[in-house]
């Protein structure tokens, strides 16, 4: 995330007053319990929470924000105001608390663990990310629990599915509705590469994710992107598991003049003329295959076009030829 304050000087007012203002935001949470609830706790550990983002957007009142140690909840707070970067009076307090032997509070030096409980979905989210802020040299960056230490901390989390992906021997025409984590091809690929199952992979320039001898797997295709698709050699039938967040519709798919591997980012199957009408709209759709040869084109005086795909498939990647540059937009 982007810093909110850049000078030292800003930094120092941001210390002075948020401890004070910021208390008024804090309600005792609903849905967290601390393992010391009741008690005062002792040898406690402050955090601020500067900035709360939740699926894209920032948490609202009656959102929960709470730190673990392990499993235990150590300290939780409640908005009474949605948290505003800019505005010191809306950040969040929570206190954490030493443990003494008797899974009662944090253990010293261990992981902090960040968790946000979305009153309106009644789910818990476990930080994705966690921006620890050094604007003074005082405050804990670490990421572990320090008696009588400060974290100003900005967070971000949301939800992540798991897409599988069925794959047979041969070669397959590769999409996802996912964008993953880490959306390195090695990364993506490692459970295939690791169990024999990949023999190669290649984008729509020819660029490819192969095994060269004496070197071992080469990356030349870089990053999975949620545009494209990806034509996969497998040696045998398998799954591709494939973890991450939804990718955001509608997405548009830049084409080049000529064949291109789309993705089909949706969740479920939609009849192929549907997504791919408004290219002949635009004259400028030649022609529509899937992996197995099946395809959509004009045959004029025999009937025009005609869709010998059915539908397009969650998992699945298209051959595109178009006699233009375009847009394809995936609703």
């Amino acid at each position: 995330m982007k810093k909110l304050y850049t000078t030292a000087k800003i930094a120092i007012v941001l210390m002075a007053v948020v401890f004070v203002a910021s208390k008024s935001n804090a309600q005792v949470s609903n849905h967290f319990k601390t393992v010391w609830d009741g008690e005062n706790g002792q040898d406690h550990m402050n955090f601020m929470v500067i900035s709360a983002i939740l699926e894209d957007l920032p948490l609202t009142v009656g959102d929960e924000i709470a730190v673990f140690s392990g499993t235990n909840c150590v300290g939780a707070s409640k908005l009474a105001k949605a948290i505003n970067p800019t505005d010191n009076t809306t950040y969040l307090k929570i206190s954490a608390s030493r443990g003494d032997g008797a899974n009662d509070g944090f253990v010293e030096g261990a992981d902090i663990i960040i968790k946000i409980w979305d009153v309106e979905s009644q789910k818990e989210f476990v930080a994705k990310s966690v921006n620890y802020r050094s604007d003074i040299s005082s405050w804990l960056t670490t990421g572990k629990f320090t008696s009588g230490a400060t974290s100003v901390v900005e967070i971000v989390s949301y939800e992540e599915f798991t897409q599988k992906i069925s794959l047979i021997k041969g070669n397959n025409l590769l999409s996802a509705y996912l964008a993953p984590g880490n959306p390195n091809v090695s990364a993506v690929m490692k459970a295939l590469v690791d169990n024999g199952y990949l023999t190669k992979m290649t984008d729509e320039t020819g660029k490819s994710f192969s095994l060269v001898r004496n070197v071992g797997w080469v990356n030349n295709i870089g990053n999975i992107e949620k545009t494209e698709g990806y034509l996969l050699a497998i040696a045998t039938n398998c799954t591709l598991d494939i973890i991450g967040r939804k990718v955001k519709l509608p997405l548009d798919i830049p084409l080049k003049s000529g064949w291109n591997y789309i993705s089909f980012p949706k969740t479920v199957a939609e009849n192929a003329m549907t997504v791919i009408q408004q290219l002949i709209d635009q004259n400028k759709l030649v022609k529509v295959q899937d992996e197995s040869g099946n395809s959509i084109e004009n045959l004029k005086r025999l009937g025009g076009w005609k869709n010998g795909i059915g539908n397009f498939e969650p998992g699945k990647s298209y051959k595109v030829n178009v006699n233009a540059d375009g847009i394809l937009t995936i609703k």
